[in-house]
């Protein structure tokens, strides 16, 4: 039997001062709304699975495991998750019933975000994937440190 492949849609959206000059673009983090779809029901309906694949998404870019996680569990099914580390912050949303999951993964660094996305697409396997991505941080500052200009 052939397997289907993902389906992916990335829309990047861009932000812009609603002045010219008044306020500096300077990235400080990158944030993935990612909506996952038709996701197997076992991988979304319990808290443990749910914490479990978190935790291993977020393995590849913090070895030492310093992660906190945060879970309520719906009855019958379905959850609300949050993980917070040194150098990401993931909260997602379960609707198990509809193979759904709303996540949302912010990072200091676009590339451990995709990282991130790519564990978690490996643990909760969806045969559809939207993601918007968005460039974080607005400055009123004129000579900020830190972040990309």
């Amino acid at each position: 039997m052939a397997q289907l492949e993902t389906l992916y849609q990335i829309e990047k959206l861009n932000t812009y001062p609603t002045q010219q000059g008044a306020l500096k673009r300077c990235i400080w983090g990158y944030h993935l709304i990612v909506e996952f779809w038709q996701c197997p029901f076992e991988a979304l309906a319990r808290a443990k699975n749910v914490e479990s694949a978190l935790k291993q998404a977020v393995k590849s870019i913090n070895p030492n495991n310093n992660v906190k996680v945060i879970s309520y569990q719906f009855k019958p099914y379905g959850v609300s998750a949050q993980l917070n580390s040194g150098c990401a912050n993931i909260y997602i949303h379960t609707w198990p019933e509809n193979g759904y999951s709303a996540i949302d993964i912010m990072t200091p660094d676009k590339e451990e975000a995709y990282k991130i996305l790519k564990k978690l697409q490996e643990n909760l396997k969806p045969k559809n994937v939207y993601i918007a991505e968005l460039e974080r941080g607005l400055s009123e500052v004129e000579n900020t440190e830190g972040g990309e200009t």
